[in-house]
């Protein structure tokens, strides 16, 4: 092993941010003191017992290293973040072809130190992230986060920070950061104010760590959805002219026009106003119609029968057009959320929307964790993408996901989910991918170090990863049992990608069937579309060669969802068994990864980070087996040709099913008592009067 210690005398040329955070980063993963410092030389030379650590173009000794063969990096295109690490003439040579590449050769040295497995003499690695633009959000929650926020990014291999979430108020607005005297009441100044601070922190610290930002806006303000106070959504209107708003055609209630005059001034001075204090910004991402944003309705007098897409279309394009004037090169991207369930329209508007407009685009709708679709669509888009100069980015979850139980603090790992993810994304020939969620960074998610091998090498065995991966989180003892339980996993989310079919009402967070029977009254009342909450059919039809996601009848479609959960059981217990033995053999010690934090929050020990995502793997299983049980009496409701008695003569079996799995689901959530989340205490309540109304049901014949 080579012997490197906080007295080994370090050669660095480059005195940039980034440089001056590589060598904070190596005196770190040296144990350097905070009222210590490394030996710092900035000469261009690498004596035998020292570190040299460069970029690749500016250090003579990496061109040696090129001209003896001991490297290829000189071969990599150009702005591909990749690294090298070599034991040359007794120094150890760290080399990065870009900032954020020599920030991983860094890392690289640390994960060996602090996993306990040293730097081998004679070491020659070299590595090459795969995927150009990797977007992850600073943190789930407590926005702006902290610099340790955008370190783990960092770790993880994130190129960009994408600065604010889809449900975060006037974070999602360019008015929320800058004032415009057009209207200068839209968001409360001391607001802007503070909000306009933050993220000039945030992007310092991004700065720091290589990292380029996004902002994540909405459409045009308006009302907000039903779960917003009325006072806030009467405020809504004390801001803007009501001249200049128009009823947005749904709860949402009325939105900014963009179709008056003085609108599209606001917004041209916005442009000109945030760019101006934040030129760091290069890509704008556009929600689709979700919360707090909307366009008019086509019956406003204005639009004059404008469709909801033309009107996204020229949105989009003055953002880039009035954006390009002041950020040149700025990319705008659109997402297919409630606008793919017309894929024709969309594949036709994405050809005319103008260069640099481009997407952030899942498989199905919303970046399921389980979901690992490829198919027609998504490259179709790709290729338009390509044709037009239009970015195409993948949108996933990597981290946390909007399928799973909401509230529960459980660590949702599912590592070799993502090696299939990732390869699919890597096969497309993506320009990158983006998490939509993101997580808690002091949970040391196994996704995230997964993440990082997979995006150096998305064609890399995933059990050979992931055995790994599990070894150095969680030792010698569990790391084995953690690994098999991600295997079982695994077997359940790749049968469950393939019917992914009602987002997001299949998603047990957003499940409708708890606040309903499986009976045929309710079913007619979906049928017969007097049911807003259902979107019949669920998802666009969408093909894989001869394969189809989203396929067939209402009763096809029904009966996949439910098959997918009752195959999908089984292994869900394998994996609960598995998780189950690790906890047993657990210690207390730190996640191997936990260095990765230096945040005020505290990492769950190994033990701990297993108990939690035993939590994750149990409430997926029992509340996912109940609502396979739903939607197969549903499919069995339409294999009836919606006849009760025909009905109620078959299901007599599925309904007992539903009604136990419906008491088992209660018991578990009863169970947590006060780790119970408030947004669940409720369900207990719901499953047991649910399995009472089965109960009656039966019994009434």
């Amino acid at each position: 092993m080579i012997s490197i210690s906080p007295q080994t005398p370090v050669y660095c040329i480059g005195e940039s941010r980034v440089h001056r955070t590589a060598l904070e980063e190596l005196g770190r993963a040296l144990g350097i003191q905070a009222n210590s410092s490394l030996i710092i030389s900035r000469s261009a030379e690498s004596p035998a017992g020292s570190i040299h650590l460069a970029l690749l173009d500016k250090s003579p000794v990496c061109r040696e290293l090129v001209k003896n063969g001991l490297i290829n990096l000189h071969n990599q295109e150009s702005g591909t973040d990749a690294f090298a690490v070599v034991d040359y003439m007794d120094a150890l040579i760290l080399i990065g072809t870009t900032p954020r590449g020599m920030l991983h050769a860094v890392y690289w040295i640390a994960d060996r130190l602090a996993l306990g497995k040293g730097v081998p003499a004679g070491v020659r690695i070299e590595q090459s992230f795969q995927i150009p633009r990797r977007i992850f959000h600073p943190r789930f929650d407590c926005w702006p986060g902290a610099r340790a926020d955008i370190r783990y990014l960092s770790h993880i291999g994130a190129t960009h920070c994408l600065v604010d979430h889809d449900w975060q108020g006037s974070l999602r607005n360019f008015q929320g950061y800058v004032t415009s005297p057009i209207f200068p009441d839209a968001v409360d100044s001391a607001t802007v104010a503070r909000q306009h601070d933050n993220l000039r922190q945030l992007l310092e610290d991004c700065a720091d760590y290589g990292l380029e930002p996004c902002l994540w806006l909405t459409e045009l303000p308006c009302q907000g959805g039903p779960w917003v106070p009325e006072p806030q959504r009467q405020e809504f209107l004390k801001r803007f002219p009501s001249e200049m708003l128009s009823d947005s055609g749904c709860y949402e209630g009325r939105v900014l026009c963009f179709s008056h005059p003085q609108i599209q001034d606001y917004y041209r001075d916005l442009i000109k106003r945030f760019f101006a204090e934040f030129p760091e910004f290069g890509i704008l991402f556009v929600f689709g119609l979700d919360s707090g944003g909307r366009f008019c309705s086509p019956t406003c007098p204005r639009c004059n029968g404008m469709s909801l897409f033309d009107q996204r279309d020229r949105f989009l394009a003055f953002l880039r057009e009035e954006g390009g004037k002041v950020r040149p090169g700025l990319q705008v991207l659109t997402t297919g959320w409630e606008w793919d369930h017309e894929p024709a329209a969309f594949l036709e508007h994405q050809r005319l929307l103008p260069e640099g407009c481009g997407v952030f685009l899942a498989a199905e709708k919303d970046g399921w964790q389980v979901e690992r679709q490829s198919h027609d669509f998504l490259r179709d888009v790709r290729k338009i993408c390509r044709d037009r100069n239009q970015l195409f980015i993948g949108y996933d979850n990597f981290h946390w996901g909007d399928d799973t139980v909401f509230g529960l603090r459980d660590i949702q790992d599912f590592p070799l989910g993502i090696g299939a993810k990732i390869r699919r994304w890597r096969q497309l020939d993506v320009d990158g991918v983006f998490d939509h969620w993101g997580t808690w960074n002091e949970d040391i998610s196994s996704n995230s170090i997964a993440c990082r091998a997979f995006f150096l090498n998305p064609l890399a065995d995933p059990d050979k990863v992931g055995l790994e991966l599990a070894h150095d989180q969680f030792g010698e003892s569990a790391g084995p049992q953690v690994f098999a339980a991600w295997q079982a996993l695994e077997r359940a989310h790749a049968i469950l990608s393939n019917a992914c079919m009602w987002s997001p009402k299949q998603w047990i967070g957003w499940y409708i069937g708890r606040n309903s029977l499986p009976i045929p009254d309710v079913f007619a009342t979906v049928v017969a579309g007097k049911d807003s909450n259902w979107r019949m059919g669920g998802e666009a039809l969408k093909t894989n060669g001869a394969f189809s996601y989203n396929a067939g009848t209402l009763g096809d479609l029904l009966l996949a969802v439910s098959d997918a959960w009752h195959q999908a059981s089984p292994h869900y217990q394998a994996a609960i068994s598995a998780m189950s033995s690790a906890l047993e053999c657990a210690d207390n010690t730190p996640a191997g990864y936990a260095h990765w934090w230096s945040g005020s929050q505290s990492v769950p020990s190994r033990m701990e980070h297993i108990r939690r995502q035993l939590l994750y793997l149990e409430s997926m299983a029992v509340t996912g087996r109940e609502i396979g049980l739903h939607f197969g009496l549903f499919a069995l409701y339409e294999k009836s040709s919606r006849d009760a008695a025909l009905f109620q003569h078959a299901a007599v079996d599925l309904l007992l099913a539903d009604q136990a799995a419906c008491l088992v689901v209660a018991e578990f959530f009863e169970k947590l008592g006060d780790k119970c989340p408030d947004a669940q205490k409720s369900w207990v309540g719901l499953y047991r009067e649910k399995a009472l109304g089965i109960a009656e049901y039966l019994s009434a014949f």
